[in-house]
């Protein structure tokens, strides 16, 4: 499977969510979803440790091609996800800043 396959399968499957409700999960649009499914897009290192941290795997699970589904012991509490978020958003800000430069 590649990451668009795992992507799908971790938000139908584990998660049983639409792409909508996933979205929101991981501060993204519903189009974000949309695309890393459909191969259209990847999503960065940071959202991948995002979706990793939502589905509670490993994110060698999504980034290596063969790397088996193993869930994660460790659930995060509401103040990790709020700085995890704030981090994503960060990286993202810098990121459309080097966009545009």
């Amino acid at each position: 499977m590649d990451i668009a396959d795992k992507i799908k399968f971790l938000r139908t499957n584990i998660l049983d969510l639409s792409q909508e409700k996933f979205a929101k999960k991981i501060d993204v649009t519903r189009g974000t979803i949309n695309n890393w499914e459909q191969g259209l897009s990847v999503p960065t290192i940071a959202h991948i440790t995002m979706i990793a941290l939502v589905c509670n795997i490993t994110t060698d699970y999504l980034i290596e091609d063969n790397h088996p589904l193993e869930l994660s012991v460790r659930d995060i509490n509401d103040r990790e996800y709020q700085i995890l978020l704030q981090l994503i958003n960060y990286f993202n800000d810098i990121n459309n800043k080097e966009k545009h430069e």
